[in-house]
C-alpha cells in the first residue's frame, strides 16, 4: 500500500515541478496541495517523509511566486474536517501543515476575500484543541487588516453577527471575545512566562501554539488596535464588556481613552454571574495565574462597587484585601469605597449571603483598622508622605468604610467595645481633616448602641466621664468627644439611668459647644429624649412610633440621681475642678422631684415640648402639683435623707459661689433652695437651722441680684423664724438690724415669718416703729426702692403692720401708700402689689385715706382700688396681668387662689389678716361695666383683671353669682382684635364654663350659640355683640376671598356639627394658647388647657358616635382658607390625634364622604377647605383605598376647577395634581397587566382627561397656572408611555407641535420686537430660543412619544403633523414641526416611507418662511427626508433648489438653496451619491458667492463630497457648464460674477483645455465674449477676468484666428473704459493677457492707459481736497525735493504707493521674452516707469518702492540675461541698456543711504550683481563701475548682515 501512495506523491511531485509558470503553479496547488498534505496522516513513515520532502521543496518556491494565491478554502474545510473533536480522530501534522500553508496563502488575498475568509476562519473556533485554535486566531489576525467596520446606524452593523455566524454559534462570539481579552494583557517575552492576567499556557496560545513570536510592544499593539475595531460590530455587549474594560486599563493612550468611552457606552449588567466570575478571577488571580495589573484591578474593583452579587463570592474578602495591600493609591481608595458600599448596602445583601459578608465584614474591619494604625495613629505620619491630599482623601475613605461596616453590622461591636474606642481615641487625635468624618461614623452606630451587651454599655459610660471629665483648652477634637459621647449616652441609656442623665448634665454646661449642649439638654427633656430613641432605629415605624407617640419615658428615681450627683461633686470638690453644670444639674434634680411626686396622677405637667416651662411654672401656680410635691418630700423626709442631703447640695452651691471659687455662679440656686423649704415639713426645716447664720452672712451686701437676694431672705426667714430657734436668739437678730439692703429684707422676711408662725410676742410695736421708720427712710433712695417695697409686701400680707395686730402702725401704712402712689402712677409691678398688701393691713379702714394729691375717684371705688384701675392705661401687657392680681389681693386676700399659694411655712395658716370679701362683689361690678367699655386699653385691661378675678376668686360666692355676666363680657371679648384678648376671653369662657353646674353650663351654651347664629339687637344685648358680620382682625389680615372670618364661629360651627355645642369650651381652650404661653404672667391661665384636652379625650373615647362626627368636620375645618382657624383646628387636632395616619385610615371613608360633600357646598369656605383637604387625604393613604371613589372624585375635582372663587380653582390644581399623580401610577401599575386596553380604567378616565387637559380649561387656558399645571400633567402621563397613551399619541404630537409657541415666554416677544434697542442679532436671539426648545421638557415627551409609534397610527401623525405645520405660527412651533418629522425619519423610516414625498413637499413650502432658523429647519428636514423619498422626488427638489438659487430676486433665496443643498448631502447618507450630480454643480458655482453664509455652506458640501480635488470639477463640468450657459446672460449681476468666479476657478484648477472639448471651449470664449459687453457694473472686472484666464488655458485647442482677434478687441474695449475702479482691474488683466498674447495692439493700449494710471493725477481722487494742487502731470525738476511735495497721511501714502507698485509689477508680469524676441517699447516703458516712479509729486516712496524696483528689475533682468543659458539671449538696444544703467545710478542713491534699511541695501546689493553680469557680457565698463561703487560701499557700511551679502557678490 505503501508503495501506492509513494507513486501517487511522485506523480504529483511532478506534476507540480513541471509547472512552466505561476499560473500552472497554481492551478496545480489548487489541485493537488490539500490531498497532498492530507497523506501526512498516512501510517507509513516513508509516505510521511516523502510528503515532508515535498513540502520542503514547495515552500520556496511558493515564496519566490508572490502573485499565485493558495487553495486556503480547500485548506481551511480540510483543518476542519481533520481537526473536527467529533470526528474519529485529529491528525496533528495534517492540521498543522494545512494551517501553515493557509497563514502564508493569506497575504495574496485582496481585502474583500480577506473579509469573506474572517467567517470561515472563526466557525467553531472554540471546539478546536489550543495548538488548531491558536493557529486560527492567528490567522484570523492577518485577516483584520483589511477588516472595515460597518459604520453606525447601516444596515451592514446590523446584519454583521449573522455574517460572522455568532447567531448559530454564540459560543465562538463568547471564545473569541475571551481570547482577545487575554491577548490584551500580552506582553512581548522571550519564552512563554505567567504575566499579569496570563498563566503560562494562555501566553504559549498566543505565541508557540499560534507559531509566531512578538519581538516588541510595537507588533502587540498594532494587532491589539485592529483586535478591538473587530469587536466594534457583531458583538454582544457582554461579550465584549471584558475586553473593552481590560483595554480601558492599557498603557497606550491610543488603545485606552477610545475603549474607556466605549466601555462606558456598553449595557453590561453587574449581576451577570459568568461577568462577575470572570473579573473576580482577573482581580484575583488563579494558581497558575497572577492577578492584572493594579491599573486594570482598579477599573475592576469600580466595577464590584455596583454589585450585589459579587457579594456572594466567598473570595470577597481576598478582593478587599489584594486591593488593601496595593501600593498603587487609586487602587486601594476604589477598594475602601468598595468596603465602604459593601458596608452601607449590607443589610440589602445579607439575605442571600449573610455567613460570606459576615466574614468579610469582620475581616475587613480588622484589615482597615490595621491600615490606619500602620501610617500612624492616632495621627498619621506625615514625614514619608509626597501628596498630603491624597493621603488624607485615602484616610477620610478607611475611616468612612469602617463606620458603615460597623454599621452594617452589630456583632462587631455587640460584645467589643474596642472599635467604639478606637474611632473614639482617632476622633480625639486626628487632624481636623478627619473630625468630621470620624464624627460621622461614630454618629452611624447610635442605632445599636441599645442592643449591646452591658460590658460595651459601660464602656460607653466610662468614655463619657473621661471626655466630659477632662479640661478642654480650644481642643475642637475633644469638643466632637464630648459631643459623640452624649450623643451615645442618649442612644444608649433609658431616661431613668441616673448616671446617663448626669453625663448629660455634664455635657450642658457652658463650656461645651453648642451642638455638644443641645444634645445634652435633649438627654434631659423628656419630649425630645423620646423623639431621639424612638427615630434611633432603621426598622420600619410609623410616623406615631417614631414620633415616640407610644411610648412613655420614666423619670430616673429621686433617690438614685442625687446619690450619683453628690459622688460626682465630691469627685470634682477633690480633683479641685470646677462643676460648671451644677445649676443645671440642681434644676434636674427638682424636675425629677416633681416628677416623682406626680407620677400616675393627671396634672398640667406632661412630658411635651413645653415640659420644662410647664414643670417650673406648675410648681409655682397649681395647686394639685404643689400638693403633690409636699406629700412626696413629706414621705423622702421620713424614709432616708437623701431630700435634705439635696438640700445641703443646693445650700452649698448658694453659699458656695459667693465664698469658693471653683461652684459657678447661678441665680437658681436661691430660687430652689427657697421653693424647697417652703414645701418642705417642719421637721426638716429644724435640720436646717444651723446654716441660717450663713443664710444671714449672704445677705450683707454679698449678693448683688434682687431677686436673688430676696430668695436667701426668705429661706432666712423660714427657717430663723422656726420653733426651735429660742427667743433670745430672735430677739438678738432683730436688734442686729443695719440699713443695708440684705439687712432689711432678711428682717421683713424674719418679722413676717414669725407672725405667720404666730410667735408674735417677738414682734414688738416699737420695733416695727423703728425699723418702718428706716424703711421710710429708704423708699427715698432709688437703690432701695424695689428692697423696700419687698418688705413692705411680706409686713402687710403677713398681717405684721395690722390691721387686727399692731393697729399703732396703721399711720406708717398710710405713708407708705402715700411714698408708693406716684410709682403706681407710672405702672411700676412692684408699686402695685405693694399697694394691694398695704390695703390688706388697713382693712376697711382703707376708706379713709386721704385723696392728697386729689385723683379723680369712681362712686364705687376707694383711693387704693382707684389706683389700680387707673393702670389700665398702661401698654406693658405684664404690668396689665399684676393688676389684675392687685385687685385680686385687694379685694379677696387671704381668700383668693393667688395668695393661698404663698404660704412658705407648712402647717402654718394666716390669722392676723381677717376676711373681708365685702369689696370683691363692686368691684366684679366694676370691672363686668368696664368691659363694655369703648376705650381700648380699658376693655383690653377689663379682660384681663375679669380672667384674673374668675381664676383666683372664682370659688367665692360673689364670683359664682356673676359667671353668667362674665360669660357674656368674655364673649364680647371673642371679636376683639387683640389676640392676647381672644385668648384670654377663650380661656375665661372655659373657667366659666367648667365652673357652672348642669343648668348653668345649659344656659352658658344656648347664650354662645345664639351669639353666633342670632343677630337680632335683643340677642345681642343679651349675648354680646359677636354675630356673622362681626370681624375678629384687622381688615385683609385674614382675608379669604370677599369678607373676613371668625376663628370662634368656626370653633362653635365645628362643636355644632357635631351636635355637641358645649364642646366649643374644650376647642377654645385647646385652639388658642399661644399668647398666654408668651406671657410670663399669662402663663399662669395658659396651663390650665391641658386639663380640657384629657377631658375631651376621655369623651372621645367614650362616645364612637361622637369621635365619628367630630372626625370628618375637624378634618375639612383644618384646611379652613382663615389660616387663623386652620391653625385653631390644626391646635384641636393635634391635641386629640396624636396618630393622624391611624385617625385618617380608620375613619377614611367617612372622610371622604365628608370632603366630596362639601366641594358641591353653595359656601365657597366650605368647598376651598373641601378641596385643599381631598389633596391631602389621597395623599396619606394607598390609591386602593379610593380606587372605586376615582370617577366621583375626578368628577368633582373637575367641577371645582370652574369654580367662581378663584381661591377654589387653585387648591383644584392641587388637587389634580395628586389625581395625576395616582393615575400615573394606576397606569403603570396595569401596563404589564393583559387587560383590554380600551374599556380599562386607565383608558376611560384618559379619555375624558386628555381632551380636558387639551382645551380651553387646560393648555389653552388664560391662566399662566392651568397652563404650567396642564402641560405637567400631560407630560407626566405621556412619560408613562405603554398601550394607554398609544391611540392619543397623533393627537397630542399635533397639539404639543402648535402649543410650543404659545408656551414661550412673553418676555421672548418683547425682546424680539426690541431687539434693536438692546443691540441683539435677530440670529443670536433664534439660536437662543433654540437652544431653550432643545431642553424644553415638552420636546422630551415628543421624542418619547414618537418613538412609540408604529404602522398602526403612523397614517394618522402624519395627518396631524402636516396640519400642525401648516397651521402653526412661530418659531418654536414651526421648529417642533420640522424636528418630528426627523426623529420620525430616524426612528421609524421604515414605516414613514410611505409618506415621505407628501413631507418633502411640506418642508419645501415652509423652506419659503421670512425666518432664517425656521428655514434651516426644514431645509434640514428636507435633507433627512431625501434619504427615504424617491431618486425622481429628490432629483425634483435639486432642480428647485437650482431654480431658487439662480432666479431669486434677493440672497434668502441664495441662503435657502446653499443651507438646503448642504444639508442633503449631510444627511441623506449613501443614498447621496446616487442624485450627486444633481446637488455639487450648483455647490461648485455656490462656492464663489460673496454672501459668506451660502459660501460656507457649498465649500462644505463640495469639499466633503468630492474632497476638494480637481477630479470633481472633471465629473461635473458638463453639469457646470450648463449652469454657465443658462444664467451667465442673467440680469442679475450678482449671478453674473459668481459665475464668473467659477470660471475663474475652472480655469485655475484645469490649467490646461484637455479636460474641456474645442467646442466647449469655444462655446465658452464666445459666451464670455458676450458676457463683457456692455458698461462696467460692479463684479464685471470678474467676468473680464473669466475671460482673460480661459483663453490662456484654450489657446492651445482653439486655431481660430478670427476668434482670437474677437478677444483682442473685447480686451481693448474693456481697459479703456473710464470706470477707474474697474479699468485698474481690467488694465492688470491685460498685462496677464499680453504675457501669452503679444498682439501690438493690445500691448499699445495696455501702455497707453498704463501710462495714464502711473501718472500722479490718476489719484487724485484718492487725496481729496489736497488733490486739487495738481492740474498737470507734467514733470518738474524739483519733484525729488521732498520739501515742495503737498503732504498726505502715512497711512494714505502706503496705500497709494503699494497700489503703484502693483500696477509696475503687472507691468513686469506683462513682459514676455519668447525665442529671443520681445516687444522693446513695452520694455522701454517698464524701465522709464521704474525710474519716474521715485520723481512723484504725492507719493513719499518708502523702503517699500526700493525693494520693490530692485526686486523687478532683476526679474527682468533674468528674462533678458538668463543665468542657466536656457533662452537666446535678447539684443537690447542702446536705450534701453542706458535705461537700465540710469535706473541703477538712480537707486544707487536712494539705497545706500545712510537711513536707509538692510533689506533695502542687500536687495540693490543683489540688483547690482545681477546688472554688473549683464553690462560684463555686454563688454559695457560699466559693469566695472559698478562693483567699484560696491566696494567703496562696503568699506563704509557696518551692518555685518550687509557686509556679509557685499563680500558673497564681490567675491564671485
Amino acid at each position: 500500500m505503501s508503495e501506492a501512495e509513494l507513486s501517487l506523491i511522485n506523480k504529483v511531485e511532478l506534476r507540480i515541478a513541471l509547472a512552466e509558470n505561476d499560473t500552472q503553479l497554481e492551478a496545480s496547488l489548487k489541485l493537488y496541495l490539500a490531498p497532498l498534505l492530507l497523506k501526512l496522516a498516512s501510517p507509513h513513515a516513508a509516505v510521511r517523509n516523502a510528503i515532508f520532502k515535498v513540502i520542503q521543496n514547495l515552500i520556496p518556491r511558493i515564496t519566490a511566486a508572490r502573485t499565485i494565491k493558495l487553495p486556503i478554502e480547500a485548506l481551511l474545510e480540510q483543518v476542519k474536517a481533520s481537526g473536527d473533536p467529533a470526528q474519529a480522530g485529529l491528525n496533528t501534522s495534517v492540521v498543522l501543515y494545512s494551517l501553515l500553508f493557509v497563514s502564508r496563502g493569506i497575504d495574496r488575498l485582496s481585502a474583500e476575500e480577506k473579509t469573506q475568509l474572517v467567517p470561515k476562519v472563526i466557525s467553531n473556533i472554540h471546539t478546536y484543541p489550543p495548538q488548531v485554535s491558536a493557529r486560527l486566531f492567528n490567522i484570523l489576525c492577518k485577516l483584520l487588516d483589511s477588516w472595515k467596520v460597518p459604520e453606525r446606524g447601516s444596515a451592514q452593523e446590523e446584519t454583521i453577527g449573522a455574517f460572522l455566524g455568532f447567531d448559530q454559534r454564540p459560543e465562538d462570539e463568547k471564545f473569541l471575545a475571551r481570547i482577545i481579552g487575554k491577548f490584551l494583557m500580552l506582553e512581548p517575552t522571550a519564552s512563554p512566562v505567567a504575566t499579569p492576567g496570563l498563566s503560562v499556557k494562555e501566553s504559549s496560545f498566543f505565541t508557540v501554539d499560534a507559531g509566531i513570536t512578538f519581538k516588541s510592544n510595537q507588533e502587540i499593539h498594532a494587532l491589539k488596535v485592529l483586535l478591538l475595531d473587530f469587536l466594534k460590530a457583531g458583538f454582544a455587549d457582554t461579550s465584549v464588556g471584558v475586553p473593552l474594560l481590560i483595554a480601558s486599563a492599557d498603557s497606550s493612550s491610543a488603545i485606552k481613552d477610545p475603549c474607556e468611552i466605549r466601555f462606558k457606552k456598553l449595557h453590561t449588567d453587574p449581576e451577570n454571574k459568568e461577568y462577575i466570575y470572570e473579573l473576580i478571577r482577573l482581580f484575583v488571580g488563579t494558581n497558575d495565574t497572577p492577578p492584572v495589573k493594579s491599573t486594570l484591578q482598579d477599573k475592576i474593583v469600580q466595577i464590584f462597587s455596583k454589585s450585589k452579587f459579587v457579594t456572594s463570592s466567598d473570595q470577597i474578602s481576598q478582593i478587599a484585601s489584594v486591593g488593601l495591600s496595593s501600593d498603587y493609591v487609586r487602587l486601594k481608595q476604589s477598594t475602601v469605597q468598595f468596603i465602604k458600599w459593601v458596608g452601607l448596602n449590607n443589610s440589602e445583601f445579607a439575605s442571600g449571603s449573610g455567613h460570606v459578608l459576615e466574614e468579610f465584614n469582620k475581616s475587613m474591619a480588622l484589615k482597615l483598622k490595621e491600615n490606619l494604625q500602620s501610617e500612624g495613629w492616632p495621627q498619621r505620619d506625615t514625614s514619608q508622605v509626597k501628596n498630603y491630599s491624597s493621603s488624607i482623601s485615602q484616610r477620610l475613605l478607611h475611616y468612612e468604610a469602617l463606620g458603615n461596616i460597623l454599621r452594617a453590622n452589630i456583632d462587631l461591636i455587640k460584645n467589643d467595645p474596642s472599635y467604639i474606642e478606637f474611632l473614639f481615641q482617632s476622633l480625639e487625635g486626628e487632624v481636623a481633616d478627619m473630625r468630621s468624618t470620624i464624627q460621622d461614623a461614630l454618629s452611624n452606630l447610635t442605632i445599636h448602641l441599645p442592643r449591646v451587651s452591658l460590658d460595651v454599655k459601660m464602656k460607653i459610660k466610662e468614655l463619657g466621664h473621661y471626655y466630659l471629665s477632662k479640661d478642654i483648652i480650644d481642643n475642637d477634637n475633644l469638643h466632637s468627644c464630648r459631643y459623640i459621647s452624649i450623643k451615645y449616652i442618649n442612644s444608649t441609656f433609658n431616661f431613668e439611668d441616673a448616671e446617663s442623665r448626669l453625663l448629660c448634665i455634664l455635657g450642658a454646661g457652658k463650656e461645651n459647644r453648642s451642638d455638644t449642649t443641645e444634645e445634652a439638654l435633649r438627654g434631659l427633656h423628656p419630649y425630645w429624649f423620646n423623639q431621639l430613641q424612638s427615630a434611633n432605629t432603621t426598622d420600619f415605624k410609623t410616623t406615631s412610633e417614631l414620633l415616640g407617640e407610644t411610648t412613655v419615658v420614666e423619670f430616673p428615681q429621686f433617690g438614685d440621681f442625687i446619690k450619683v450627683f453628690k459622688n460626682e461633686i465630691h469627685r470634682r470638690k477633690d480633683a479641685g475642678s470646677s462643676f460648671i453644670s451644677l445649676s443645671k444639674g440642681i434644676q434636674f434634680g427638682l424636675h425629677v422631684l416633681i416628677m416623682q411626686a406626680i407620677k400616675g396622677k393627671n396634672t398640667v405637667v406632661v412630658p411635651d415640648r413645653e415640659w420644662e416651662v410647664r414643670v417650673d411654672k406648675a410648681l409655682e401656680v397649681d395647686k394639685q402639683v404643689r400638693d403633690l410635691l409636699i406629700e412626696e418630700i413629706a414621705k423622702l423626709a421620713k424614709e432616708d435623707g437623701i431630700f435634705t442631703v439635696y438640700l445641703g447640695i443646693i445650700f452649698e452651691a448658694l453659699y458656695g459661689q459667693h465664698n469658693q471659687g471653683h461652684i459657678s455662679s447661678d441665680i437658681s440656686y436661691g430660687d430652689t433652695f427657697s421653693k424647697l423649704i417652703s414645701l418642705a415639713p417642719s421637721s426638716v426645716v429644724e435640720e436646717l437651722i444651723s446654716i441660717a447664720p450663713r443664710l444671714l452672712e449672704l445677705t450683707n451686701d454679698k449678693i448683688s441680684n434682687d431677686l436673688a437676694l430676696y430668695q436667701v431672705a426668705k429661706s432666712y426667714g423660714i427657717i430663723t423664724s422656726h420653733p426651735a430657734n429660742n427667743d433670745d436668739v430672735i430677739r438678738g437678730l432683730l436688734n442686729d438690724v443695719s440699713e443695708t439692703r440684705g439687712s432689711l429684707l432678711a428682717t421683713s422676711y424674719l418679722v413676717s415669718r414669725l407672725v405667720l408662725r404666730k410667735r408674735i410676742n417677738l414682734v414688738l410695736v416699737d420695733y416695727l416703729k423703728r425699723y418702718c421708720d428706716i424703711l421710710l427712710k429708704k423708699i427715698t433712695e432709688s437703690s432701695y426702692y424695689t428692697v423696700v417695697l419687698e418688705c413692705i409686701d411680706q409686713l402687710s400680707v403677713y398681717g405684721a403692720l395690722g390691721p387686727i395686730i399692731n393697729p399703732e402702725m396703721e399711720e406708717y401704712v398710710k405713708k407708705f401708700i402715700d411714698a408708693i402712689r406716684p410709682k403706681v402712677k407710672k405702672c411700676d409691678e412692684k408699686s402695685v402689689v405693694a399697694l394691694a398688701s398695704l390695703a390688706l393691713a388697713l382693712g376697711k379702714k382703707v376708706i379713709e385715706l386721704d385723696n392728697n394729691p386729689p385723683i379723680e375717684i369712681l362712686e364705687d371705688l376707694n383711693l387704693v382700688e382707684q389706683l389700680i384701675y387707673d393702670t389700665h392705661v398702661s401698654k406693658q401687657v405684664e404690668y396689665t396681668f399684676t393688676s389684675g392680681e392687685a385687685f385680686v389681693i385687694a379685694t379677696a386676700g387671704w381668700e383668693s387662689k393667688l395668695l393661698e399659694r404663698q404660704i412658705d411655712i407648712q402647717g402654718e395658716k394666716v390669722e392676723f389678716v381677717p376676711s373681708d370679701l365685702s369689696r370683691l362683689p363692686i368691684i366684679l361690678d366694676r370691672v363686668l361695666k368696664s368691659c363694655a367699655n369703648t376705650k381700648p386699653s380699658l376693655r383690653k385691661a377689663s379682660c384681663i383683671w375679669l380672667l384674673s378675678l374668675v381664676q383666683y376668686c372664682g370659688h367665692l360666692q360673689s364670683v359664682k353669682s356673676k359667671l353668667t355676666e362674665a360669660h357674656i363680657s368674655f364673649m364680647r371679648f371673642l371679636g376683639d382684635k387683640d389676640e392676647l384678648v381672644q385668648e384670654s376671653a377663650s380661656r375665661g369662657l372655659s373657667i366659666v364654663y367648667e365652673m357652672g353646674d348642669f343648668e348653668l353650663k345649659e344656659v352658658l351654651v344656648k347664650g354662645l350659640l345664639k351669639s353666633f347664629t342670632d343677630t337680632t339687637s335683643a340677642s345681642k344685648s343679651s349675648a354680646g355683640s359677636v354675630d356673622h358680620d362681626t370681624e375678629l382682625f384687622e381688615e385683609n389680615m385674614f382675608k379669604v376671598g370677599d369678607n373676613s372670618v371668625s376663628t370662634y364661629k368656626d370653633v362653635l360651627n365645628l362643636a355644632s356639627d357635631v351636635g355637641d355645642p358645649s364642646l366649643v369650651y374644650k376647642f377654645m381652650s385647646l385652639a388658642k394658647t399661644s399668647s398666654l404661653w408668651s406671657s410670663r404672667k399669662g402663663m399662669a391661665f395658659g396651663l390650665g388647657s391641658i386639663l380640657s384636652k384629657s377631658s375631651l379625650d376621655n369623651l372621645l373615647n367614650n362616645d364612637s358616635k361622637l369621635s365619628s362626627r367630630l372626625i370628618p368636620k375637624l378634618f375639612r375645618y383644618k384646611y379652613d382658607p382663615s389660616s387663623a382657624v386652620q391653625q385653631s383646628m390644626i391646635d384641636i387636632w393635634n391635641s386629640l390625634f396624636k396618630d393622624t395616619s391611624k385617625t385618617i385610615n380608620e375613619n377614611f371613608d367617612i372622610i371622604l364622604e365628608e370632603l366630596l360633600s362639601g366641594m358641591g357646598n353653595k359656601e365657597w369656605r366650605v368647598r376651598q377647605a373641601s378641596t385643599s383637604g381631598l389633596a391631602d387625604l389621597l395623599m396619606l393613604v394607598l390609591d386602593e383605598r379610593y380606587e372605586d371613589h376615582l370617577e366621583r372624585i375626578w368628577n368633582m375635582c373637575f367641577r371645582v376647577m370652574d369654580d367662581i372663587k378663584e381661591s377654589v380653582r387653585k387648591e383644584s390644581e392641587k388637587l389634580s395634581k395628586v389625581l395625576t399623580a395616582s393615575l400615573i401610577r394606576m397606569i403603570k401599575t396595569d401596563k404589564g397587566s393583559s387587560v383590554n386596553v380600551e374599556g380599562s380604567r386607565p383608558s376611560m378616565v384618559l379619555h375624558k382627561l386628555i381632551p380636558f387637559l387639551l382645551g380651553a380649561r387646560g393648555l389653552m387656558s388664560d391662566s399662566e397656572d392651568v397652563k404650567n399645571f396642564s402641560l405637567e400633567t400631560i407630560l407626566k402621563v405621556c412619560e408613562t408611555k405603554g398601550p394607554f397613551i398609544k391611540p392619543f399619541i397623533p393627537t397630542l404630537l399635533g397639539n404639543f407641535i402648535n402649543l410650543m409657541s404659545s408656551l414661550e415666554p412673553e418676555a421672548i416677544n418683547y425682546i424680539i420686537l426690541n431687539a434693536d434697542k438692546y443691540n441683539l442679532k435677530q440670529n443670536d436671539l433664534d439660536s437662543q430660543r433654540l437652544q431653550s426648545l432643545g431642553r424644553s421638557p415638552m420636546m422630551d415627551i415628543i421624542t418619547k412619544l414618537i418613538n412609540q409609534v408604529d404602522e398602526s397610527i403612523i397614517e394618522e401623525v402624519v395627518q396631524h403633523l402636516v396640519s400642525s405645520i401648516k397651521s402653526s405660527v412661530g418659531l418654536p412651533s414651526k421648529v417642533c414641526g420640522s424636528k418630528v418629522i426627523i426623529d420620525l425619519i430616524t426612528k421609524n423610516s421604515e414605516i414613514i416611507k410611505p409618506y415621505c414625498e407628501r413631507l418633502l413637499k411640506v418642508c419645501v413650502s415652509q423652506m419659503s418662511d421670512k425666518n432664517e432658523t425656521i428655514v434651516s429647519s426644514y431645509a434640514a428636514s428636507a435633507g433627512y427626508l431625501s434619504k427615504v423619498v424617491s431618486i425622481d422626488s429628490v432629483v425634483s427638489f435639486a432642480a428647485h433648489i437650482n431654480k431658487l438659487y439662480f432666479e431669486s430676486e434677493d440672497e434668502k433665496g441664495r441662503e435657502i438653496a446653499a443651507t438646503s443643498s448642504e444639508f442633503v448631502s449631510k444627511y441623506s447618507g449613501e443614498k447621496f451619491d446616487l442624485f450627486a450630480s444633481a446637488f455639487l454643480p450648483l455647490a461648485y458655482i455656490g462656492r464663489f458667492d460673496d454672501n459668506k453664509k451660502v459660501r460656507k455652506c457649498f465649500e462644505r458640501e463640495w469639499v466633503e463630497n468630492t474632497t476638494g480635488s480637481n477630479y470633481g470639477i472633471k465629473l461635473y463640468f458638463d453639469e457646470i457648464m450648463s449652469f454657465i450657459r443658462r444664467y451667465f446672460q442673467s440680469s442679475s449681476f450678482e449671478i453674473r460674477k459668481i459665475l464668473a468666479k467659477s470660471i475663474i476657478n475652472l480655469s485655475d484648477s484645469l490649467k490646461e483645455s484637455s479636460s474641456v472639448s474645442k467646442e466647449g471651449s469655444l462655446e465658452l470664449v464666445n459666451l464670455l465674449i458676450e458676457a463683457n459687453k456692455g458698461k462696467s457694473w460692479d463684479g464685471k472686472e470678474f467676468v473680464f477676468e473669466a475671460l482673460v484666464k480661459f483663453s490662456i488655458i484654450a489657446k492651445s485647442s482653439i486655431d481660430d484666428d478670427d476668434l482670437w482677434e474677437k478677444v483682442d478687441r473685447v480686451v481693448i474695449t474693456e481697459i479703456k473704459r473710464r470706470n477707474k475702479e474697474y479699468q485698474k482691474h481690467a488694465v492688470k488683466l491685460a498685462g496677464h493677457y499680453i504675457h501669452h498674447f503679444h498682439n501690438e495692439d493690445v500691448i499699445e493700449v495696455y501702455l497707453e492707459i498704463m501710462g495714464k494710471v502711473l501718472k500722479d493725477n490718476y489719484y487724485k481722487e484718492d487725496l481729496g481736497e489736497i488733490g486739487d494742487v495738481y492740474d498737470s502731470d507734467e514733470e518738474d525738476e524739483d519733484a525729488m525735493d521732498v520739501d515742495l511735495k503737498p503732504k498726505i497721511s502715512s497711512k494714505l501714502n502706503v496705500e497709494l504707493e503699494e497700489k503703484k507698485l502693483s500696477f509696475i509689477d503687472n507691468l513686469i508680469q506683462s513682459f514676455y521674452v519668447t525665442n529671443g524676441i520681445f516687444n522693446h517699447v513695452l520694455l522701454q516703458f517698464i524701465l522709464s516707469q521704474t525710474k519716474v516712479l521715485f520723481h512723484s509729486k504725492i507719493i513719499e516712496n518708502t523702503w517699500r518702492s526700493k525693494i520693490a524696483i530692485n526686486e523687478l528689475l532683476s526679474k527682468v533682468l533674468v528674462l533678458v540675461n538668463p543665468e542657466d543659458g536656457s533662452s537666446k539671449y535678447p539684443t537690447l538696444n542702446s536705450k534701453e541698456i542706458d535705461l537700465l544703467v540710469e535706473n541703477w545710478t538712480q537707486l544707487l542713491l536712494l539705497c545706500l543711504d545712510s537711513d536707509s534699511i538692510e533689506k533695502v541695501k542687500i536687495q540693490f546689493i543683489r540688483f547690482s550683481s545681477v546688472i554688473s553680469k549683464f553690462l560684463h557680457r555686454l563688454g559695457d565698463e560699466r559693469a566695472d563701475k559698478v562693483l567699484r561703487e560696491l566696494e567703496k560701499f562696503r568699506e563704509s557700511e557696518n551692518s555685518s548682515v550687509v557686509r556679509t551679502e557685499l563680500n558673497r557678490v564681490l567675491l564671485k
